[in-house]
């Protein structure tokens, strides 16, 4: 009973509390209107923050917060990879990183620095600092240039008025809107990683903005070769010609591609020190740089050959770049030509997909939303350079008893030696891949064929000159030591990715028989003639 009234008197006192409080509101409306204002903005922000967490960013928006895909994907394509999260690690962790490439990186993100100012400054700032050039009436191809294609209408304008001014030399320009901190970072960030012929441009800017967040200016920071912008242009283009040029000849966009890659890899060398490393003006006019030189210098590359190639951002235990390349099946490939400059040279992260690159690739910022790579047909095409040898058998080896497997069209090639040994073998061959590129290389009294890379490019074009179903050519090469390389690649098939393969795509045929003779020359280089039954 004791406890019951206790109870009552408890509720009584509570109730009494209640009336007070409503009693003391009424007599001091403005106390109130506060009270309430209080916590109606408390309730909005439970509210704000509850949508935050629930909904997917819109593209443009802020990407401090990693999301794990593009909520939007075109038809017959994956999302793009998961961001890491760098506050977890753990996708990070994860990744397993080969030693051969793990110091191979060198990517530096994008560096902002803000200045607050007060509003007064920055009213003065919008009143005497001109917009510059705005960019008006620019369009840019979403096929070439993704990143643009990922930002709301305000960063689109932003963008369009920074690659303006920066194509225009101008560093120092007003906003051609009110626009945020986010705004600025993610259309900056887009320019840079669209426009690699921007080499001029740093991956740095500075802003000054008011204590409501609104940008009053932005400046564009410029490296050394601004000082001589035709000189640096001149050199740049003139470098990038020596790679062009040697695509010249090559059928297809994959053929271009690979030439393109052969031809970087063999000009520019790795180099932590290199100076604007971040540019593709270090690959190419320089030769060395870090990984995101060499990602620039063939995205700028291929742009020219009309081949989409993105500037890919992320992680690879380090931060890192690469690309990404759209080929003529439509779909997309990573490559990653830094980690294919090795010693010897490497096609290991040449036209790989998302699955591929799971183990030991990220990608982060605004690259996630770069399209998934799922590509195949032009993957695995290339055959690795032969690693040096210090011993050469003194005869070519026994051919082996083991024939390669075949599984569609068999094309049987046939070498005899000098000596009249035969080897045979299968191989299988589909009317619906290519795997070698085109350049002019044959043997002669002048310059003989020094590797067996060089050998398949002139078979290839021996064989692809003639129309005929019987075809007769030689070839010079220097030395005993590549002939029982290219004996060796007879007996065991790999001429069939070397050169036949792709003959016989490109001449919609369907089977060769490929007969060679060596012969031994007075100055140590030998005489390879060749002879092909086409079907």
């Amino acid at each position: 009973m004791r406890i019951v009234e206790k109870v009552l008197y408890g509720i009584g006192g509570l109730l009494a509390l209640i009336l007070l409080f409503i009693a003391f509101c009424s007599h001091n409306p403005d106390i109130a209107a506060k009270i309430g204002e209080r916590l109606g903005k408390a309730d909005e922000n439970v509210e704000e923050a509850f949508e935050a967490e629930a909904r997917v960013p819109e593209t443009g928006e802020s990407r401090e917060v990693s999301y794990a895909i593009k909520t939007t994907v075109t038809q017959g394509e994956q999302p793009a990879a998961e961001s890491p999260d760098s506050d977890d690690g753990e996708p990070e962790e994860q990744l397993n990183i080969p030693n051969k490439v793990a110091a191979l990186t060198g990517y530096i993100p994008i560096k902002s620095t803000g200045t607050e100012i007060t509003q007064e400054k920055a009213d003065e700032i919008l009143e005497t600092l001109g917009k510059g050039k705005t960019g008006e009436g620019l369009t840019f191809d979403e096929e070439f240039y993704p990143y643009y294609d990922m930002l709301n209408e305000t960063q689109k304008a932003l963008y369009r008025q920074i690659y303006a001014n920066a194509d225009d030399m101008e560093k120092h320009f007003s906003p051609v809107s009110d626009i945020t901190a986010n705004d600025l970072k993610n259309a900056f960030t887009a320019v840079v990683s669209d426009h690699p012929e921007l080499f001029w441009v740093d991956t740095a800017y500075k802003y000054k903005y008011t204590p409501k967040g609104q940008i009053a200016d932005i400046t564009l920071v410029f490296n050394i070769t601004a000082n001589d912008i035709d000189g640096s242009k001149a050199k740049f283009e003139d470098a990038a010609k020596q790679i062009l040029d040697q695509t010249y000849g090559s059928y297809t966009d994959y053929d271009k591609e690979r030439e393109a890659h052969d031809a970087l890899i063999g000009k520019v060398r790795y180099d932590a020190n290199a100076p604007m490393n971040q540019s593709a003006y270090s690959a190419l006019v320089y030769g060395r740089t870090v990984c995101a030189g060499y990602a620039r210098a063939l995205q700028y590359v291929l742009q020219q050959l009309n081949i989409p190639c993105y500037y890919v951002m992320g992680y690879a235990g380090e931060n890192h770049a690469w690309n990404i390349v759209k080929l003529e099946d439509g779909q997309y490939y990573n490559v990653d030509s830094t980690w294919d400059d090795t010693n010897p040279n490497t096609y290991d992260y040449f036209n790989c997909s998302d699955a591929d690159y799971a183990g030991n690739h990220a990608r982060r910022d605004l690259s996630i939303y770069l399209p998934a790579c799922r590509g195949s047909r032009y993957s695995g095409l290339e055959v690795n350079p032969t690693p040096p040898t210090t011993t050469t058998p003194s005869t070519p080896q026994k051919p082996q008893t083991t024939k390669p497997s075949t599984t569609t069209t068999n094309t049987t090639t046939t070498t005899t030696t000098d000596t009249g040994t035969t080897i045979e073998g299968t191989a299988v061959s589909e009317n619906n891949t290519a795997n070698i590129t085109v350049q002019t290389v044959r043997g002669s009294e002048e310059g003989y064929i020094g590797d067996i890379y060089d050998y398949y490019i002139a078979c290839f074009q021996e064989m692809i000159a003639t129309d005929d179903y019987n075809v007769s050519f030689d070839l010079i090469i220097t030395d005993k030591d590549l002939w029982d390389d290219i004996y060796e690649a007879y007996d065991e098939g790999d001429v069939q990715d070397g050169y036949i393969e792709r003959y016989l795509v490109e001449k919609h045929r369907n089977s060769c028989v490929m007969s060679v003779t060596a012969q031994e020359r007075e100055d140590g280089s030998w005489l390879l003639s060749h002879s092909a039954e086409i079907n």
